[in-house]
């Protein structure tokens, strides 16, 4: 029943991260936080020690691979960061998959982005508009953005081009799957 809610928790803030970087093209520390003591609940309830080392390394890996992909200014930043945090729950055995699911999920949303660029575009500004309009009605959501710099989530969307991809909805899908295929007792 722990692992249920674990896994539903899980898809969840995957979810509304890719939810989130679709309309905002921003993805909030927060939710990067929430992920990462989810996994501290969850990895001593169901994974060794040594599989729990093993992801900690494969974690270790992504960060300083996803740091230089962002210095380079080939990443955003909550791309890199969503990265690291997820390759935390994939480990060692779902790392491949993982990356190789994010650069195929992604290419097709480029294309996606290419051929329905304004189709796209009016779409996330309706999901950007709903989420603005949930903010006013409970302030304590925008608590979410907290630690995540400004930007279009104070209702301006001025730095939002309809070139840019949100790379946080391929991580996310690429995630989910490989949650539903990948059980994480199996890491």
């Amino acid at each position: 029943m722990m692992l249920i809610l674990i896994q539903t928790i899980f898809v969840t803030i995957n979810l509304i991260i890719g939810l989130y970087d679709f309309s905002f093209y921003r993805i909030p520390n927060a939710l990067l936080v929430g992920m990462l003591v989810l996994y501290v609940i969850y990895a001593p309830m169901f994974l060794t020690m040594n599989t729990i080392m093993m992801s900690a390394l494969v974690c270790l890996a992504t960060l300083v691979v996803t740091f230089v992909l962002f210095a380079t200014k080939f990443i955003g930043g909550g791309d890199a960061k969503y990265l690291t945090v997820a390759s935390l729950w994939v480990g060692t055995a779902g790392i491949l998959p993982f990356i190789f699911l994010v650069t195929i999920i992604g290419g097709g949303l480029a294309i996606v982005y290419l051929v329905l660029r304004n189709h796209v575009q009016r779409l996330s500004d309706v999901i950007w508009i709903q989420v603005q309009k949930t903010e006013e009605h409970f302030p304590a959501l925008q608590y979410i953005w907290a630690g995540s710099g400004t930007g279009p989530e104070l209702g301006k969307r001025d730095n939002i081009s309809a070139r840019m991809l949100p790379y946080g909805v391929a991580i996310a899908i690429a995630a989910i799957i490989i949650m539903v295929n990948n059980p994480l007792t199996v890491l």
